[in-house]
């Protein structure tokens, strides 16, 4: 290993040992582990009733309504920390949201009006390669905070409404939106699950906000009633996306709320059967300094870690996490729970629910206005919207409470080990490896051995899944030239190296199709090294030809 590669992990060593803990004690014993909290860049317009989510490598908002409940038609995504705005086709304050496929982004519904009154048809594309809308057509009927369900081939169910009839709606490609079935009780951000070979759509309140009963509507088969949602009431989520609380291939988790007590339990969803899931320790409603916790619906799920994430907000301000670790209960055990919390450096945060980012922090941009409330938390208003936008993460900060002789030390061993390289890459030089140092036009039989040596290396280290591989991690493995690698790649063999890189993890990713036909496609992207869901599917396709599920139903006996 390099001598300053050395020392400035010498360095994050020192600081590491001198961090604070983050952790603050209760006086039940009860820990809650104190989370960092960083100012990000505003956004151009101040905004709540957004849609928030990541598309295309990029945190993005759709939407929403600002100052004085006005609607917006625009969106905002960012890039190199500046929020850049672009025009949508329609204003969607309320409206519903579905990733596709082919990485683009399905928005659709919301207010006609200001002040969240009423219902609207429209419905767009945003294609998040050329941050640009277009719009699709418009909804079987006029709707607002409804849900969404990619069906895998193409197709997109919709249901739920607000203030209005409820139905369920099918999207089709070149066809637009049509009616499938009325729901005589309608539901406000239903849930939509896979179920088996049918869909189904349920939840915890009416159309008119009253709290529903136990019914199950199914896209195919028939209504019907289960006990345990008559026992507990799903919460609405206002968010909604394809994945959230996904933890298996028709599995999924969903915050709920026990009729009779008001306790917080997490649902299991399963194939349309629904269970309690077992945790060590219940949702704690009560959080630092015996501050009043209420809980999002929206739970997010980090399938490397096997947990999923629950977000909720105290009366006085502070946002809380829950973590829960769902791999227990696989195998009969129960779920763990580790709560964190963040303080907002210049107040309150707005009740915007965070996102969970690829990275493992939480994005936080916009929201409504709220105020302290003791009884139910943080009480909105939707006439007062933010612009500020903060990320919240679990790393610690290595500045805080550092003894400043072990900073001192620190310093002067990286300042001694950089001296030292320096120093060692001088002597070096001379003897090089670097190609365009030793030859001004390397023969075939040179550049022949060095495309050997960049693919005996990716194929021995397996390097394709690493989902942030760069050209330069070769060039550091093999001490050779960036621009060398680059031109015999492009200009010799025709290739480059994403290109290269792709290749490796599409034939991964179908094998792993092949072998295990009912593996997550996100965790299929992952394991082959795609950074997402989005671009495994948009590579994939542009190679085979077709998407994933259609390879796999062509090839699975192969």
């Amino acid at each position: 290993m390099r001598p300053l590669l050395l020392s400035a992990i010498s360095l994050l060593l020192v600081f590491s040992s001198a961090s604070e803990t983050g952790v603050e004690e209760k006086t039940d014993g009860e820990r809650f582990t104190q989370m960092r909290v960083e100012r990000f860049p505003d956004l151009n317009t101040p905004r709540g009733g957004h849609i928030m989510l990541f598309a295309g490598g990029e945190l993005a908002v759709f939407g929403g309504h600002t100052d004085g409940f006005v609607r917006i038609p625009t969106a905002e995504y960012l890039s190199g920390r500046t929020w850049h705005e672009v025009p949508m086709v329609y204003p969607h304050d309320g409206g519903f949201s579905v990733l596709l496929e082919d990485g683009t982004v399905m928005l659709g519904g919301g207010s006609s009006d200001d002040f969240g009154i009423g219902q609207s048809w429209g419905v767009e594309v945003y294609d998040p390669s050329t941050h640009s809308f277009r719009g699709i057509g418009i909804l079987d009927r006029k709707r607002a905070y409804a849900s969404a369900y990619p069906l895998g081939d193409g197709r997109v169910l919709v249901s739920g409404n607000w203030y209005g009839e409820d139905a369920i709606g099918i999207y089709t490609p070149g066809a637009g939106f049509s009616h499938v079935k009325d729901i005589p009780s309608g539901r406000v951000r239903p849930r939509i699950l896979p179920a088996g070979d049918d869909y189904i759509v349920f939840g915890g309140f009416s159309n008119y906000g009253n709290q529903t009963d136990g019914r199950v509507d199914c896209l195919s088969g028939d209504s019907y009633t289960d006990s345990m949602l008559e026992e507990w009431v799903p919460q609405m989520d206002f968010n909604q996306q394809n994945n959230n609380g996904k933890i298996g291939q028709n599995t999924f988790l969903l915050l709920a709320r026990n009729r009779k007590d008001g306790s917080y339990g997490i649902l299991k969803a399963d194939d349309g059967s629904f269970s309690l899931l077992e945790m060590e320790v219940p949702l704690s409603a009560e959080g630092i300094s015996s501050e009043k916790i209420s809980f999002s619906s929206i739970l997010q799920v980090d399938r490397h870690s096997r947990c999923v994430w629950v977000n909720g907000w105290g009366n006085k301000g502070r946002i809380y996490f829950a973590r829960v670790d769902y791999d227990a209960t696989f195998e009969g055990g129960k779920a763990s729970v580790q709560m964190y919390y963040a303080s907002c450096p210049d107040g309150r945060f707005t009740s915007e629910v965070p996102l969970l980012l690829p990275d493992g922090r939480f994005a936080l941009a916009g929201g409504i206005g709220s105020h302290p409330d003791p009884d139910l938390g943080m009480r909105e208003d939707n006439f007062i919207t933010s612009s500020k936008v903060w990320m919240l993460s679990l790393k610690e900060d290595k500045k805080a409470g550092l003894p400043w002789i072990l900073l001192v030390s620190g310093l002067l061993l990286f300042t001694a080990s950089a001296l030292f390289a320096f120093s060692l890459r001088k002597r070096t030089a001379s003897t090089s490896l670097d190609p365009l140092l030793s030859v001004e036009e390397p023969g075939p039989d040179v550049q022949n051995n060095l495309m050997d040596q960049i693919i005996g290396l990716i194929e021995e280290k397996e390097l394709w899944k690493k989902a942030d591989l760069r050209l330069d991690d070769i060039v550091r493995e093999l001490a050779s030239n960036r621009t060398y690698i680059s031109t015999l790649l492009n200009n010799i063999y025709g290739t480059k190296f994403p290109t290269l890189v792709n290749g490796y993890r599409i034939r991964h990713a179908q094998e792993l199709l092949r072998e295990h036909p009912d593996m997550l496609m996100d965790d299929v992207a992952e394991e082959s090294g795609f950074s997402s869901r989005t671009a495994f599917f948009r590579n994939f396709k542009a190679v085979t030809g077709m998407t994933p599920k259609e390879w796999l139903s062509q090839n699975h006996s192969l």
